[in-house]
């Protein structure tokens, strides 16, 4: 096969994953950021630390969608190009794009964190995890990465028909501050806080006998199976695209064949859906690991259902604390 045709196939393929691809993205990313908004929002999970983190996350993963993915979609289909052709949309869209895939991470770190906190058998460090503190790095960690991010709003240009950061050592410093911010420190520290997590339960499950205390950490291990689960995803999601845009911005002065060309531009397309795809999948993972976000799931889409068509979709089940329905036999019996 010769370099024409791989270029060819290459081109064609991803012109077909750009067209299809992020409007499936856009309607599963919706439905499950807005489950996700109308449980973590509830009374009941707002007092918890982690759930305040999964719900500033949702809130940033939105904006992800909207202010990235969905321009640069409607770029792809050719039909609508603002951010390669107006200045103001092209720095906004950019701003906010970096903004909230690296608060994302770290709104997910935060929750890491907590779960480290909340699973120690230390009483004075488990005191640390509250929901003031919550707030607190969530609003501290917000104006950090706004005031980091800011230099985007004035060096971003519309250089050869493309959006992107000046060309110089403005370039590089651009593109090894998202490297760090977005996808090196967050991975790595969420994957040292998970593993230490994994410890404390562990060191838990061994020395806890008391029955009431293992049916309150019960929810403590659904909380983090689910948050693992995600930041295994989201370091596996992190990593490409940022190392494309450095592969990228460090070869630029030098002389490339189309065919190598061609690859780039599909291994970079690719990368920037699997961090789209990050954002959009959370709700599908905590319901895939968590028994009790699965009920508050069904109700969701159960109250849906009645809305549009009067009729529940999913029949409902209560789950006991080992996960298994409560049928008649195993019911406690009622007191007299």
């Amino acid at each position: 096969m010769e370099a024409i045709d791989i270029i060819n196939i290459l081109n064609g393929s991803i012109s077909i994953v750009n067209k299809i691809f992020p409007m499936i993205l856009l309607i599963i990313g919706t439905f499950g950021h807005l489950c996700n908004l109308l449980i973590f929002s509830k009374r009941t999970q707002r007092t918890n630390p982690t759930s305040v983190c999964f719900l500033a996350n949702t809130m940033v993963n939105l904006i992800s969608l909207y202010f990235g993915m969905l321009p640069r979609y409607l770029t792809d289909i050719g039909n609508i190009d603002l951010i390669n052709t107006n200045l103001t949309v092209c720095k906004l869209r950019s701003f906010f794009q970096y903004l909230s895939l690296s608060l994302s991470n770290w709104f997910l770190l935060l929750a890491t964190i907590d779960r480290y906190i909340i699973s120690s058998n230390d009483h004075n460090r488990r005191r640390l995890s509250n929901l003031k503190r919550a707030w607190y790095s969530i609003g501290f960690l917000t104006i950090i990465f706004i005031l980091l991010y800011c230099h985007i709003l004035i060096l971003y240009n519309i250089q050869s028909s493309f959006c992107y950061p000046r060309y110089g050592p403005y370039r590089l410093f651009n593109d090894i501050q998202i490297f760090i911010q977005y996808s090196l420190l967050p991975p790595i520290l969420m994957t040292l806080f998970g593993l230490l997590t994994i410890r404390n339960i562990h060191l838990t499950r061994r020395h806890s006998n008391n029955q009431g205390n293992i049916r309150v950490r019960q929810r403590d291990i659904q909380l983090s199976k689910m948050l693992l689960l995600q930041v295994i995803i989201t370091v596996i999601c992190s990593l490409p695209l940022i190392i494309s845009n450095l592969e990228v911005t460090t070869t630029l002065t030098i002389m490339k064949s189309p065919l190598r060309l061609a690859i780039e531009n599909f291994l970079s397309q690719i990368a920037r859906h699997l961090a789209y795809l990050n954002c959009s999948i959370s709700f599908y993972l905590y319901t895939l690991t968590g028994s009790q976000f699965r009920l508050e799931s069904r109700q969701i889409i159960n109250q849906f259902s009645m809305f549009l068509c009067h009729r529940r979709i999913l029949t409902r089940r209560q789950i006991g604390i080992d996960n298994r329905p409560i049928g008649p036999s195993t019911r406690e019996p009622r007191r007299q």
